[in-house]
């Protein structure tokens, strides 16, 4: 152990790709497309996740994607929708 405190020795650069055919069948098909998906979600997360919940069956559409209360250390998510979630647990649920 250095004078630091607690140091790591892993360090594992190695990286294990799917097979083709797996990829060809998982929602997200390649890092590449991943690495995409994880940018849009950081640089516009209210953008990111309204489009992700515009797939889903809302009575009411939310007022606002989400909000967080610093003073009571809670976020708010779709604040003021209301969700059918009888149709909504079934989305994506079955055969494309």
């Amino acid at each position: 152990m250095s004078e630091k405190g607690i140091e790591s020795i892993m360090d594992e650069k190695r990286k294990f790709p799917p097979p083709p055919e797996f990829s060809k069948k998982a929602h997200i098909k390649s890092m590449d497309e991943y690495e995409k998906i994880y940018r849009e979600s950081i640089e516009d997360p209210q953008a990111f996740w309204a489009n992700k919940a515009e797939k889903l069956s809302w009575f009411k559409k939310w007022d606002k994607v989400f909000e967080w209360d610093e003073k009571e250390a809670q976020f708010s998510w779709f604040k003021g929708g209301k969700i059918n979630g009888e149709v909504s647990s079934t989305v994506g649920s079955g055969p494309e």
